[in-house]
């Protein structure tokens, strides 16, 4: 999986192999002020382009949901479902809770800070898909997998669920996305 910030790196991400790419569209995920995303006219396209060469298109929604956005992250999930995104990488239950409700598979983005087998039982219920917090040493990796299988844990799809990891670190002062620079610089 590979990141596409516009319709170049998206692209590229496909010509260099990535079996899927994420994207953002408008102010609804955690990259929408550091890097260039997509708009919503072009959601489309873009789900286009990667389904033609047998490729999947995931749209992360995972930032923190608002009263005031319920609505546009709605017409964004809407959106998606309709113009045949794969999943919405997710973190904020209103957005989990409306994409199963529509029909729109989920994975649980890192920002759940899925660390424990506990933690993963629970998100299980919602989620296809779970991207597992960054700091989780490998032998804590395996152990959830094994349970996983053991334990016959499933996702709403009723397949077991996924794990998915981060092969690199933060590239900021946080634990899973969770910014402590101000704490350090307050310290």
């Amino acid at each position: 999986m590979a990141p596409g910030g516009d319709f170049a790196s998206l692209s590229a991400a496909l010509r260099s192999g990535a079996d899927s790419v994420y994207i953002g569209v408008g102010d609804l995920n955690m990259r929408s002020h550091a890097t260039m995303n997509f708009q919503f006219e072009e959601l489309s396209e873009a789900v286009k382009l990667c389904h033609a060469v047998g490729k999947k298109l995931y749209l992360t929604m995972n930032t923190i949901i608002f009263n005031g956005e319920l609505d546009k992250m709605r017409r964004l999930a809407d959106h998606a479902k309709k113009v045949g995104v794969d999943a919405v990488i997710a973190s904020d239950f209103a957005v989990i809770s409306y994409a199963r409700s529509i029909g729109l598979s989920v994975h649980g983005s890192v920002q759940m800070n899925l660390s424990n087998l506990e933690a993963v039982r629970f998100a299980a219920q919602f989620i296809d898909v779970a991207v597992l917090a960054r700091e989780l040493p490998l032998e804590d990796i395996a152990s959830i997998c094994r349970s996983i299988r053991e334990e016959n844990i499933c996702g709403p799809s009723g397949d077991l669920l996924k794990i998915e990891i981060f092969i690199h670190g933060a590239l900021c002062v946080a634990q899973s996305g969770r910014c402590f620079m101000s704490q350090i610089a307050c310290n």
